[in-house]
């Protein structure tokens, strides 16, 4: 049977004094890690290619007693990369953590994947977490001390028939992570990947209206079957993400670095 979380997270994380920027911050995942982090005291800059909905997050969080300030940005376009890494040194005075988290599904089926989609899937999902950490590097270096997380999937290092640019991509930041990590140790840098397994986002339900078209199979169905196949009996909740982007931000995961983090209820 499987468990669902009840009531609120009650963090005793003090990230006072801390400043960083969420990406894709809009929804999903990147929504929650943001009113996580808030919560526990930083002022987070959150970016997402969707103002409106940064700027209603951006509400919610000030309503909460906390700090935020929305930027509009496409994480594919440099510009748009390096304004947001000075908004955030502008209006929170400096960059100690980034949360790579935007990205996109791209064509559920190979033969349909054209080379335009390609390029857009790994524009924003592996070239955007590369411009973030380009930007943010310096700033950190120069303190020597920063955080990077790349919110990359499950799917990065499981191979499958569907979303093959997507897993494509998503290895990458995993790989980025990896040896970027090397690269900034000796600047008290850590850098990581979270790796979530089957989530209920609004990107989720993208993939299933394109397995609801390639298979004719239901959402319940989808949802009932694949839940199945996970060890723990449920989907990963954005709560759990949020969980474990708030641990690696910690003065805990401070000789943790290198590393993808699966989170994903033992799925294989």
């Amino acid at each position: 049977m499987k468990k669902k979380r009840k009531g609120s997270h009650r963090s005793t994380l003090d990230l006072g004094g801390k400043a960083g920027i969420i990406t894709g911050a809009g929804s999903g995942m990147g929504r929650e890690i943001a009113l996580r982090l808030s919560s526990d005291g930083a002022c987070v800059v959150v970016a997402d290619i969707e103002y409106e909905a940064v700027c209603a997050l951006r509400d919610e969080i000030r309503d909460a007693g906390g700090e935020a300030h929305p930027v509009q940005a496409d994480v594919s376009n440099e510009a748009d990369v390096k304004a947001m890494s000075q908004a955030c040194i502008d209006t929170c005075g400096g960059i100690d953590f980034l949360v790579s988290n935007a990205g996109i599904v791209g064509p559920y089926d190979f033969d349909k994947t054209t080379a335009e989609d390609w390029d857009r899937v790994f524009g924003v999902n592996a070239r955007g977490g590369f411009l973030c950490a380009r930007h943010v590097l310096p700033h950190m270096k120069k303190n020597r001390s920063g955080r990077i997380i790349f919110n990359a999937s499950t799917n990065g290092a499981k191979p499958g028939k569907h979303v093959i640019a997507y897993r494509s991509s998503k290895a990458a930041l995993i790989m980025l992570a990896r040896s970027l990590a090397m690269q900034a140790a000796p600047y008290g840098i850590t850098v990581n990947a979270i790796c979530p397994g089957v989530t209920a986002t609004p990107m989720q339900r993208n993939l299933v209206e394109g397995l609801q078209a390639s298979e004719g199979i239901s959402y319940e169905e989808y949802t009932e079957e694949r839940e199945k196949r996970i060890p723990m009996g449920r989907f990963t909740e954005v709560s759990d993400i949020a969980d474990i982007a708030e641990f690696l931000l910690s003065d805990n995961a401070d000789f943790i670095t290198g590393q993808a983090i699966f989170v994903n209820g033992g799925e294989w």
